[in-house]
């Protein structure tokens, strides 16, 4: 083999390995550096004496008002789809031929001998 060749492969070698440590790193951060953050985090706010979790209060809704928005949604979506014709036509175009689509100049000429 010769030099340059050694070269490219140690390379690769090496490129391949940075890109492996670098994913291997970033798992391990995610996997245990950032949920360590987290309840370091919440022990924090524990300790000035903030709730840690907040519940989200979901809003209550008559029944009058849950059918009202159904039906609000039923309507708008009704509207959304208009009936269309289903006939299709395809015409033909006035210029037919085109360079890009020759084949001709994808062909290789060779010399004769």
């Amino acid at each position: 083999m010769s030099l340059d060749m050694e070269r490219g492969i140690i390379i690769l070698i090496v490129g391949i390995l940075v890109v492996f440590l670098g994913l291997v790193l970033l798992v391990l951060v995610f996997q245990y550096l950032v949920p360590y953050l987290l309840s370091l985090k919440k022990k924090e706010k524990q300790v000035a004496g903030q709730p840690t979790e907040k519940k989200p209060v979901a809003p209550q809704r008559s029944g009058e008002e849950i059918t009202a928005i159904a039906a609000a949604i039923h309507l708008f979506m009704e509207d959304a789809h208009d009936e269309e014709n289903a006939i299709l036509t395809i015409g033909n175009s006035p210029k037919s031929y085109s360079p890009w689509s020759s084949k001709i100049y994808g062909l290789q000429q060779f010399a004769r001998k």
